[in-house]
């Protein structure tokens, strides 16, 4: 049987442990800035299609982009 001196140290440290843990968890949202959102299409040299963002050479080579047709005027 545990005595008293032993039972008191098991129940501080398992308190200062669960109270650690729950202030890692409150703290963790405050650092984290709100997601932004990015709008499908070009921007700049680079094209999000809302997962990632293609460089112009990779997405034309993935997305077999056909020149325009020459108009005659």
């Amino acid at each position: 049987m545990m005595n008293k001196t032993k039972k008191s140290l098991l129940i501080a440290s398992l308190a200062a442990a669960l109270g650690m843990g729950l202030t890692n968890v409150a703290s963790a949202d405050m650092h984290h800035n709100p997601p932004h959102r990015v709008s499908v299409g070009w921007h700049g040299e680079r094209y999000w299609d809302g997962h990632r963002y293609w460089q112009r050479q990779e997405w034309e080579r993935h997305h077999h982009v056909a020149p325009p047709p020459h108009r005659y005027y």
